[in-house]
This record gives structure tokens, C-alpha cells and sequence, in this order.
């Protein structure tokens, strides 16, 4: 059980680091596409695509880290009158929710990023830039089970002894 959660934690660590990063690539092709449009009249055509893909991937992939960090929209405030037993079961209500939605957008996820694949599905957008998207409709799943697995370690987590933390 330990060995799981570990595993999963160190999963969400690094996925997360990784979509925290995807900031600064995001930041420079607005920045850029901001000078170019207002000091020299020109247009980036695959700015705006690049700066939508980038974004959805920090927002999507850095889920499993937010999960694991507590970092999420949460109401505290029913937990805060129920004690800390009836806590634990809304947690594991909430918990349950989250890997049963999950399950449900890997499962619809897959099947459209697969039928995304088959076709090699390009923007809808319809720029210049006309980038495939096939790609992106697997960071979807991928994210979804990310989220998933961190629910069940942190499920994992609240059936630990209280004095095995780590």
C-alpha cells in the first residue's frame, strides 16, 4: 500500500513540476505574439493554438499534483462543523466521486482520442497555422488517470495508521 502512494505521489510530483514549467514557454509566445502584433503590425498566426494547447495541458496534466497538495476548490466548511471521523467519510465520498468521473473520461476520452487518431483530426479553429490536434485529445485520459490514481492514494492514505505518514 505504501509502495502505491509512493509511486503515485512521486508521479503527481514530477507531471506537476512539469505543467508548472509549461508557464514560461505560455508567457513568451503571448509576450511575443503582444510585440509582434503592437509594435511591428503583423500577426502570429499559431500563437493564439500554441498558447490554448499549452495552457490546457499545465491545467490538465498539474490535476494529480493539485489533488495531492490539497490545492484544489474545496467547501471546508461542512467538514469544519462534522468532526474529524464524519470528515474522513467526505472524504471518501469526494474521493469516490473523483475516480468514478475519472474512469468515466478515460474511458469516453480514450475512445475520442483513438477515433481522433484514426483520422488525424486537425484544429477546428481554422488559422493559418491549422495544427493536428490528435495529439492533445490523449492529454485528456492521460490527465484523467493521473487525477485517478492520486485519488486512490489519497483514499490509501486515509485508511493508513495514523503514525505511517510517510
Amino acid at each position: 500500500m505504501n509502495r502505491f502512494i509512493q509511486i503515485v505521489d512521486t508521479v503527481s510530483e514530477y507531471t506537476g513540476r512539469f505543467a508548472y514549467y509549461l508557464i514560461i514557454p505560455l508567457i513568451l509566445t503571448v509576450v511575443y505574439s503582444v510585440i509582434v502584433r503592437y509594435f511591428f503590425n503583423d500577426i502570429v498566426d499559431w500563437a493564439f493554438e500554441i498558447s490554448l494547447f499549452l495552457h490546457g495541458i499545465m491545467v490538465m496534466v498539474g490535476g494529480g499534483y493539485a489533488l495531492k497538495y490539497k490545492a484544489h476548490v474545496r467547501v471546508d466548511i461542512i467538514a469544519s462543523y462534522i468532526g474529524p471521523r464524519w470528515g474522513r467519510y467526505l472524504d471518501l465520498l469526494s474521493f469516490a466521486v473523483i475516480i468514478l468521473v475519472c474512469a468515466v473520461i478515460v474511458y469516453l476520452g480514450t475512445k475520442a482520442a483513438w477515433s481522433a487518431t484514426l483520422r488525424l483530426e486537425r484544429s477546428p479553429l481554422q488559422t493559418p497555422f491549422d495544427p493536428p490536434i490528435w495529439w492533445y485529445r490523449w492529454i485528456i485520459p492521460f490527465s484523467a488517470t493521473l487525477v485517478g490514481l492520486q485519488a486512490v492514494a489519497e483514499v490509501m492514505k486515509l485508511f493508513r495508521p495514523s503514525g505511517d505518514q510517510h
